[in-house]
């Protein structure tokens, strides 16, 4: 019988002292105490210095190699203690994904009665009365306790999460709900807690000055909510740090694929930390990988943030690169995503309109097109031609389609200076343009729309892209057809209470500002008519408008598909009135009774609209593979910019 290989562990002062006959002449030991850890030979074992780890990262790193190199280990003290409560701190993650396995996968009896019961203690509202999909959310995320809800964008997950979160306050595992996300996500956290429970539980946004913030913390009581943004969760770490060692929180990351990043950043760390001091921890996100499976990264650290889900940073990019597919099996028992099908909703309506580009809009389309064969006839091969056409910007063909006037400024969104052009021809029709009062072929067509829809007392919203033609659009509705018009774009703060200021953090918004939400608020309790006018980069997340608006006008769209659906997704989602029909009008540009690039972005975004329906609205668990920059997915793709190039050639497809 081969005598076991026994090896004691001790803390000292430097680091861990590993000492046992066994490990003499064991050249694997060698290698890993002495290479790996950097350790000092001595008389029957190795003294291993603490480096960038503390003593129990360590001692646990020197246990996990000697158990799976056939080793016994023993230790006494705090060692001995160290190494238990890791082992039943993996027993119990052990248990609970096999818990959450069969309750997924084998569709496992949930007693849901005590979710019952802590919905009457807390009053819960008829009026958000759980769904089947939600009830299956809230019995996934009571017996996972750390879950990633990554449900289609309207499926409710906000409810979802306060049915789970009043079933933990309503058992005492929690006291405190802690909310961070963007600032547009706290007006419908407050709406939801309100119509859900009244005043049963206080939410409360922690913005202001650090000294206001300081005074909120001291006030929090239990069942209070607290919302933060990401700058002050950030800022705020060492408070908040002290404030979850007080308390049982339920710490809830909304919107967390910002939180995204895979390497630096201040953010995710300190999300990471905080999430240690958590009793319960939950992210919220429709589109959990907008670039790759990298993207889960972070996200899975704040649910698990010992690591338990993802191994080390560089193993998980390797098994991200190397088999995502088992990334996901690993990843599922911890993770629900409730398909756009399972929320009952009728389809929208897409209709498409035609505008006729004419007089000095048709010249300057006309302009830009000769400006870009011009720029490609100068290049000598065809990736010449595809580098030079992305070197022109071929948004400015989709500006020039939809208004000339949003030549007129930079916009900072797509990285675009003022037009200045050496072609006189070119700016002398921009400066005829603006002050001939000339109207924009797209618009003039929307115009029409809009007074046939408001004649059924109906509201719209209509979207553009440039925030110049935002500004002119308002104009001209409030001008022509004078009912009730209402705008929201970057320049409109996104909290109702805070601005963000030079540092990240919020500043206190005078009494009389707009804010994003107020906006809203008056466009949808409108009595009548109304219309409501945005841009995508400010309106594709955390805004709902299904309750009253059914209508969708765009005066331009852009190559970023994934933009374009879920700026849908704000009058298509869960709520919607049965007897609801969402209508979708898109306004494509001709000149001279042939296609502009607006065709080619039609024929892209049907190409594309297949695979990114089945990422945004299906069950699996995919990434998006989108550019981190905006302007790169709006201006097209390696293919989109061919057909592109074919269209300016003359070829055809």
């Amino acid at each position: 019988m081969t005598e076991p290989k026994r090896v004691s562990l001790e803390f000292v002062d430097d680091g861990v002292l590993v000492a046992g006959t066994a490990l003499r002449g064991d050249r694997r030991a060698r290698l890993f105490f002495r290479s790996i850890l950097g350790a000092s030979p001595i008389d029957g074992g190795y003294l291993c210095p603490r480096r960038r780890l503390n003593n129990s990262a360590l001692v646990l790193k020197i246990y996990d190699w000697l158990l799976a190199n056939g080793y016994e280990a023993e230790g006494a003290g705090e060692v001995k203690t160290t190494v238990s409560s890791e082992l039943e701190r993996r027993l119990s993650f052990a248990r609970t994904k096999e818990a959450a396995r069969k309750q997924k996968g084998e569709a496992a009896e949930f007693d849901f009665s005590r979710v019952d019961s802590a919905m009457q203690s807390f009053g819960w509202s008829n009026e958000r009365k759980l769904r089947p999909h939600q009830r299956v959310g809230v019995a996934h995320a009571l017996t996972a306790i750390n879950v990633g809800n990554f449900s289609v964008p309207g499926a409710g997950k906000t409810t979802t999460t306060l049915a789970a979160a009043v079933t933990h306050l309503q058992a005492g595992t929690v006291d405190l709900l802690v909310v961070v996300g963007p600032l547009a996500c706290f007006d419908p956290w407050e709406k939801e807690t309100r119509v859900a429970v009244g005043s049963l539980i206080r939410a409360r946004r922690v913005r202001g000055t650090a000294r206001q913030r300081q005074t909120i913390y001291q006030q929090t009581k239990p069942r209070d909510l607290l919302m933060l943004s990401y700058p002050t969760a950030a800022a705020d770490q060492l408070t908040l740090l002290d404030l979850f060692k007080a308390h049982n929180v339920m710490l809830i990351v909304d919107e967390s694929h910002r939180v995204k990043r895979f390497r630096g950043g201040v953010w995710a760390p300190a999300l990471v930390e905080l999430a240690k001091r958590a009793t319960v921890r939950m992210v919220l996100s429709g589109t959990p990988m907008p670039q790759s499976g990298r993207d889960l990264y972070t996200q899975l650290n704040i649910l698990w943030p010992d690591s338990q889900l993802t191994g080390t940073r560089d193993a998980f990019a390797a098994r991200v690169d190397s088999d995502f597919d088992d990334v996901v099996r690993n990843v599922m028992p911890f993770v629900s995503r409730t398909p756009k099908s399972a929320l009952g909703l009728p389809p929208y309506v897409i209709h498409h309109h035609l505008a006729e580009l004419a007089g000095t809009q048709a010249e300057i389309y006309e302009l830009i097109e000769n400006r870009f064969r011009r720029k490609i006839a100068d290049a000598a091969t065809w990736k010449d031609k595809i580098d030079s056409l992305r070197r022109g910007r071929p948004i400015r063909l989709l500006q020039a389609a939809s208004n000339p006037l949003t030549f007129s400024s930079r916009d900072a969104y797509f990285h675009l200076p003022r037009i200045e052009d050496a072609s006189p021809t070119l700016m002398e029709r921009l400066t005829d343009y603006g002050a001939s009062g000339e109207v924009p072929a797209k618009s003039a067509v929307a115009v029409d729309l809009i007074r046939d829809i408001a004649s059924r007392g109906e509201k719209v919203v209509c979207w553009s892209n440039f925030i110049p033609n935002l500004d002119y659009f308002r104009s001209l509705v409030g001008e022509v057809l004078g009912i009730p018009c209402y705008q929201v774009d970057g320049r409109v703060p996104a909290g109702r209470d805070a601005l963000h200021g030079d540092n990240g953090l919020e500043a206190e918004v005078p009494g009389d500002a707009d804010t994003r939400e107020s906006v809203i608020d008056r466009f949808l309790r409108q009595q009548g008519p109304a219309v409501l006018i945005t841009n995508p980069a400010s309106c594709s997340e955390s805004i709902s408008l299904h309750s009253s608006c059914h209508n969708a006008i765009y005066l331009d769209r852009t190559y970023d598909c994934a933009m374009f659906l879920q700026s849908i997704d704000r009058i298509h989602r869960l709520g919607l009135p049965p007897d609801a029909t969402v209508n979708v009008h898109i306004i494509d540009a001709l000149v001279d009774g042939r296609e502009t690039v607006d065709g080619l972005v039609e024929a892209s975004l049907a190409s594309k609209a297949r695979r990114m329906q089945q990422l945004l609205e299906g069950a699996e668990l995919l990434p998006f593979n989108l550019s981190e920059d905006p302007a790169v997915d709006a201006e097209g793709s390696e293919a989109d910019l061919e057909s592109l190039l074919r269209y300016l050639l003359g070829q055809g497809e």
